[in-house]
């Protein structure tokens, strides 16, 4: 998702961004439009390297819609701000700033996850937890959406 310059390729990659500035980008929309124009889990996997900081939707709905984008299994990879990074607040169109404990909410395990679970239905698990980058600017992270009835959800986390 908002794949800018950063195209990738191969068997069932579609590349997205909110402008076709390219032609290998296959799906132009923007995202603060939801739902987003994809069926229900149609990706094994979204990579969404500085894209969700830019949106007027918060934290909450984008990750809800990549829950729903994702297969059982699939994961998603983001690259998101520090909010204590300079860098990152020189960018006049970044909305949202994160830090490395912004997605306990969503993980189930984590403490946050316990004490604010009901933000959301939809829960993620930490596949690789967050590693700043060098320049201490950003963040990585990839997560897997927890899929099932709520039932099973607390019965996994139990």
């Amino acid at each position: 998702m908002g794949c800018g310059n950063k195209l990738l390729s191969g068997d069932g990659v579609v590349n997205h961004d909110l402008h076709k500035h390219r032609p290998e980008i296959d799906v132009a929309h923007d995202l603060n439009m939801l739902p987003w124009p994809w069926a229900d889990e149609s990706f094994d996997q979204i990579v969404a390297s500085a894209v969700l900081e830019h949106l007027d939707i918060d934290l909450v709905a984008s990750l809800n819609e990549c829950w729903r984008l994702l297969r059982p299994g699939g994961i998603l990879g983001l690259k998101l701000p520090l909010w204590s990074a300079e860098k990152a607040h020189d960018d006049p169109t970044h909305r949202w700033f994160f830090t490395v404990r912004s997605l306990d909410q969503f993980c189930p395990e984590t403490r946050r996850g316990k004490q604010y679970g009901f933000y959301t239905a939809q829960k993620w698990r930490y596949v690789k937890k967050p590693v700043v980058n060098k320049a201490q600017t950003s963040f990585y992270v990839a997560l897997e959406p927890i899929k099932g009835t709520l039932e099973a959800i607390k019965a996994e986390v139990q």
